[in-house]
């Protein structure tokens, strides 16, 4: 159990200001937020990497908190893998050895286990300059877990990957974790990798930590502006209650649960929005007719953007339906969006 209390870090042009954090024993725990937040400057004082003005770190009851790195019963992994190019993968993977104690026959042989796992047994002899992107991770990842540290510590770790090799090292970090029970604390400012990967998390914003949590509570249920934005509530008003409804100028919606501020915010992701021209006719709720400003084409999906009396919804929708010709810029289009889908607060 990492136990992080009243911490205070002061760099010159940065500071984390009373972080309080407690992360379970086995936990894959992701550290969220847009760049420049803290997240990394977080984890590397985790590390021992940057000095603690004030506060204290505690893992398993013990402080830690000016106890040296290489002390502290953890590894790091960089999104740049920090690989040393003159060295063979093999020693790469074992090169922390020396700082454990841990005999080379022993440390070898551990190498050899993780390369298996990791499927980079054929790349033992090879150097970094002769891999790909995914390969480096999974090296960099091997060299971490040689020295079986009690918490894994990743920093964006997807980032320099192209996405041919985000979803392979993404299952690979999921299977790692199911099969050792370390502790992982993962810094990534992508919410669909916190998702995917972890359990809990917490959101931190200009050095402070603004939500933790379950994180599909975090994305059910975000709670602020900034945290809407960040999971991809990208419609979010202003908006009143008004006869049973909240209105945010001329849209005016029905939603399930209603809050008693006289203002509030009310946002719905675009990927939640229905969009059809029978839609009244099958009894739809909060149905609306808007006009289409604007579409554009990605891979599986659509992102739509819609006028409604001069507000803007922005939908996500079906890549087929763009195909299909059902839907066209200019074009009037009726709107649906769900009572369920809409988050006050």
């Amino acid at each position: 159990m990492i136990t992080i209390e009243n911490l205070d870090v002061n760099l010159p042009n940065f500071s984390l200001e009373n972080i309080n954090l407690q992360i379970d024993e086995g936990d894959f725990f992701t550290l969220l937020g847009p760049t420049g937040s803290g997240k990394s400057v977080l984890l590397e004082t985790i590390a021992g990497l940057i000095p603690v003005s004030s506060g204290s770190i505690k893992i398993n009851r013990t402080d830690i908190t000016h106890t040296a790195p290489e002390k502290r019963g953890l590894s790091i992994v960089y999104q740049d893998y920090a690989l040393f190019p003159h060295l063979s993968v093999k020693d790469n993977i074992t090169f922390g050895a020396r700082y454990k104690n841990i005999e080379k026959i022993k440390a070898d042989k551990k190498a050899h286990e993780l390369a298996e796992m990791l499927n980079i047994s054929h790349l033992l002899d090879r150097t970094p300059r002769n891999l790909s992107g995914g390969e480096k991770q999974r090296a960099s990842i091997a060299r971490a877990l040689l020295v079986d540290p009690a918490v894994l510590l990743l920093d964006e770790p997807l980032s320099a990957l192209d996405p041919a090799f985000r979803q392979e090292v993404q299952d690979l970090l999921k299977s790692i974790h199911r099969e050792t029970g370390i502790t992982f604390v993962m810094v990534t400012h992508d919410f669909d990798e916190a998702l995917y990967l972890a359990t809990n998390g917490a959101i931190i914003k200009n050095g402070k930590l603004i939500r933790k949590g379950l994180i599909r509570d975090i994305f059910n249920t975000p709670g602020s502006e900034f945290v809407a934005n960040f999971v991809g509530m990208t419609n979010i008003y202003v908006c009143s209650p008004e006869n049973g409804c909240m209105r945010s100028g001329e849209l005016s919606l029905q939603c399930e649960k209603q809050i008693s501020n006289e203002k509030c915010h009310m946002a719905f992701r675009p990927e939640e929005i229905i969009l059809g021209n029978k839609l009244l006719e099958q009894g739809h709720p909060n149905c609306f007719e808007a006009v289409i400003k604007t579409i554009t084409v990605g891979g599986f999906h659509a992102r739509v953007t819609l006028d409604y009396a001069g507000i803007e919804i922005n939908a996500l929708v079906p890549r087929n339906l763009i195909i299909n010709g059902e839907l066209e810029t200019g074009s009037k289009i009726k709107v649906s969006i769900p009572p369920k889908s809409i988050h006050l607060f």
